[in-house]
């Protein structure tokens, strides 16, 4: 329980950087970059996702799930889940049936989304300044700072190229790797549990946050 919440606390923390790089993304420095380069594909994401955020019509209550919906939508669409699930479970992943990896993506899904979704009305004034890309192959690296007030938290965005789409499949702030913390944390939680008990404890976290306060 312990790991769980320290996992947990670190990802609340993270999950609002992570939406702020996103959404003020494009309000940083830019470089040229051409029409199938990965800054390209991530800033039409982001795009849509800044039009969605500042739309007076979808800030009002009634209209508040359609808008977490949305977002969410194209969140999916951005993310490697399948890979940054298979990561994030290191050897155990290959001690699994079929049937388990595909449930243990689907959690695995479902928690970055409750996280992330989950700091959506969070901003004021933020930007993020973007540095440079570095791409090798199907790969691609991109460097920004998130910049609110006197706190500048540095972002890395780690990319693959599949199927001539960018996915993002994991990220480094301030030096520390979304995944290799979710390794660290689930391997814990498995030396004293098993997998059975990890998946029951992020299913557990994920009925509470969808749980009406």
């Amino acid at each position: 329980m312990v790991a769980m919440r320290i996992y947990c606390n670190y990802l609340c923390k993270l999950s609002i950087f992570l939406l702020l790089a996103a959404v003020f993304f494009l309000h940083g420095e830019r470089t040229s970059a051409s029409a199938n380069d990965a800054m390209t594909q991530l800033q039409k994401s982001v795009d849509a996702i800044l039009v969605i955020l500042q739309s007076e019509e979808l800030k009002v209550s009634a209209r508040k799930e359609e808008r977490k919906q949305l977002v969410l939508e194209l969140v999916n669409d951005m993310f490697d889940f399948q890979n940054m699930a298979r990561s994030s479970l290191g050897q155990t992943w290959n001690t699994l049936t079929p049937e388990e990896q595909n449930r243990f993506v689907g959690l695995f899904k479902n928690l970055i989304e409750q996280r992330y979704i989950g700091k959506i009305d969070s901003f004021d004034n933020q930007k993020v300044v973007y540095h440079k890309q570095l791409v090798k192959g199907d790969r691609a690296m991109i460097y920004t700072d998130i910049v609110d007030k006197d706190l500048e938290v540095p972002i890395i965005y780690k990319l693959q190229e599949i199927d001539g789409k960018w996915l993002i499949y994991d990220m480094k702030i301030e030096n520390v790797s979304l995944i290799v913390n979710y390794r660290r944390d689930f391997e814990s939680i498995i030396r004293k549990e098993q997998f059975a008990g990890l998946v029951d404890k992020i299913t557990q976290q994920i009925e509470k946050s969808e749980t009406p306060n």
